[in-house]
């Protein structure tokens, strides 16, 4: 069941405290006195009216209802993605492409938009009406540039999911050609301590050392990095 309304995606939503006389409070004590209060301001883009409305209010009504099965929406719920930002104290955002992302537009032209409440390509793309006049001259242009961008956004889609899958795939080949590296080095650093180890010996005493350590000699005509290897594991095994 959903809790938004038709054309929310479009508002930008934002939730503040606000200080509001109480007047039975303020008779009472002889003074001012205020309550605090969280308040939900919907702008719509292109439009500077907006009347603020207590977070916790009735929104409008969700549900079936020839069905009995309608329940009672408060903006909190309604927008309750912000209603959260706003209750951890964190930037209210909106989802959609920032116009900073926008190639099309200039620097004057997004803080004139940003203004005008609107703040993401898709709410540029989907104004109209008088909304759409209150843009001024260019501002057509600009839902039309806006809807194009989107539009070929959808087609190049595709295309950056398979290089995005490649490059993620480069950064894994990266990481194992690294791991081998440091395998290789370790082998070779460890190859090389055990050369060090048993520098002084020739063929012979190897061959003698392996016979104290396992009780036979190595057969064969077997080359010094052999012997140097086997003299190593059997004097592991003797330990």
């Amino acid at each position: 069941m959903s809790i938004q309304m038709k054309g929310d995606e479009r508002l930008t939503v934002i939730f503040k405290h606000h200080a509001e006389l109480n007047p039975s409070k303020t008779k009472e004590a002889g003074r001012p006195i205020f309550d605090d209060i969280e308040v939900c301001e919907m702008h719509a883009p292109g439009s500077r009216n907006f009347t603020p409305q207590p977070a916790l209010a009735f929104s409008h009504w969700s549900g079936d209802m020839y069905g009995g099965n309608q329940v009672q929406v408060t903006y909190a719920e309604r927008f309750q993605h912000q209603y959260r930002q706003f209750k951890a104290e964190q930037a209210q955002t909106k989802t959609g492409t920032p116009l900073q992302f926008a190639p099309f537009m200039t620097e004057g032209k997004r803080a004139e938009m940003r203004a005008q409440n609107i703040y993401t390509v898709e709410q540029l793309a989907g104004i109209d009406g008088q909304e759409l006049k209150n843009l001024g001259h260019g501002g057509r242009e600009l839902k039309n540039a806006a809807e194009e961008y989107i539009a070929e956004s959808k087609v190049n889609a595709p295309n950056l999911k398979i290089a995005d899958e490649l490059e993620q795939m480069r950064a894994r080949n990266a990481i194992l050609e690294e791991d081998m590296k440091l395998l290789k080095e370790r082998e070779a650093a460890k190859a090389s301590s055990d050369e060090a180890e048993f520098e002084g010996m020739d063929l012979a005493e190897l061959r003698e050392f392996i016979k104290t350590n396992t009780g036979h000699a190595p057969k064969g005509d077997l080359p010094r990095k052999t012997l140097v290897r086997m003299a190593k594991e059997s004097q592991q095994k003797a330990a």
